[in-house]
């Protein structure tokens, strides 16, 4: 957690895939991921939602009566993962998202609201969590009195998924799962009763038509990983990149050139991004690189280590990335949807922090920043609190 990146050199110097694990490996070759990334016939990622870690007996009675296992229709091979994109792209193409930006910018610069007379701000507790919450909820549908309720229900869905949680807490954990799925399919009939415009509402009229291969249980559980995605991955890129520029010394000359902010968020992403690996399942008993990996084995492709380890050379995976090169919003027919969305957020946080702080700041020595737990998936923090 606290450098991860010498540890990708160091397990690339050994071998491109390392065994961490029964049946699981973390790949950290560029090349190999790109090849794993591009054949979602052999690499499937139909799995990705089901967790990372064991749960105990109890827990997963509770689940297995719940969607935590239902496959994400857009982790399907496509014809299926192509006919469910559609019903939600609409509101994630970069034309939607730029007419969106006005607000975007308008809730980044209340959030920081002004800071005259004071000395200290939390990141993550005033701007990094609160503002891609808002944006995604207000997409979705979520009614502002049950944003707080939804958050806690996701981060606990998402501690099942990535932590080693003690017996106890993994079936509380559980337990919010069937909370979380029957409140999100009690919110798609309100909404589709009252008529009101909404994601869920397109998605919810979309199923019966030509094409459609979802049902509410589907939407339910795309609803639930929207909402993780729409705000866990672009409050930490928000997280990382104010502390890149604070430990880089860069503060004031980005202060001075705002124009210079969309390269410093690709830098960010690719020198440090909040997401630091995506899984794939392998389907058969299969050779990678000299080494037989069974049916049934994950594989925690390295997404942070394919800009240390890609050389100057390596393709630019991402074709908005400027100069820089990442893969921070995956590669492939499964790339993150609202990539557009989380730049453009992660831009206007940081224009708003860089207009409202008066001097550049520093790491607050009494509460120093503290990161989430993230197993191989996440790096964001929990805090970050910084004064001036």
């Amino acid at each position: 957690m606290t450098d991860p990146y010498s540890t990708y050199r160091a397990l690339n110097a050994e071998a491109p895939l390392t065994p961490v694990g029964p049946a699981e490996y973390v790949v950290t070759d560029p090349a190999l991921i790109f090849e794993i990334l591009e054949d979602h016939d052999k690499y499937t990622s139909v799995h990705n939602l089901e967790g990372h870690v064991p749960v105990c007996d109890e827990a997963r009675a509770i689940l297995d009566d719940t969607l935590f296992y239902r496959t994400a229709l857009f982790n399907e091979p496509p014809p299926a993962h192509s006919a469910f994109r559609k019903t939600f792209i609409r509101p994630f193409t970069p034309a939607a998202v730029d007419r969106l930006a006005p607000k975007i910018r308008d809730v980044a610069t209340g959030l920081c609201g002004d800071l005259t007379g004071r000395n200290a701000f939390d990141v993550m507790g005033e701007l990094a969590y609160p503002l891609p919450i808002k944006i995604i909820s207000d997409m979705i549908g979520i009614p502002e009195d049950d944003r707080a309720q939804v958050k806690q229900w996701n981060d606990l869905w998402l501690a099942l998924q990535v932590a080693p949680l003690p017996p106890e807490q993994q079936t509380q954990a559980a337990g919010s799962v069937r909370a979380y799925d029957d409140y999100v399919r009690d919110l798609i009939a309100k909404i589709r009763a009252e008529r009101r415009p909404s994601l869920i509402l397109e998605m919810a009229d979309a199923i019966g038509t030509p094409g459609a291969v979802h049902e509410v249980d589907d939407i339910i559980v795309a609803i639930r990983v929207m909402i993780a995605a729409g705000h866990e991955t672009t409050s930490g890129l928000i997280g990382n990149a104010v502390a890149r520029l604070i430990e880089t010394g860069r503060w004031d000359r980005l202060a001075g050139d705002p124009g210079a902010i969309p390269d410093f968020v690709e830098e960010t992403l690719a020198a440090d991004p909040s997401v630091q690996s995506t899984p794939r399942s392998v389907e058969e008993e299969t050779v990678i690189r000299g080494v037989t990996v069974p049916a049934g084995a994950r594989l925690h492709l390295a997404i942070g280590a394919y800009p240390l380890l890609a050389g100057p050379n390596g393709t630019t995976a991402d074709p908005m990335a400027g100069g820089h090169k990442h893969i921070g919003f995956g590669h492939g027919i499964h790339r993150c949807v609202g990539s557009h969305l989380g730049r453009v957020e992660a831009r206007l946080a940081l224009a708003a922090l860089l207009e409202a702080v008066p001097s550049a700041p520093r790491f607050d020595e009494a509460a120093p920043p503290e990161r989430l737990p993230g197993g191989y998936v996440f790096r964001a923090f929990s805090s970050l609190p910084i004064r001036w």
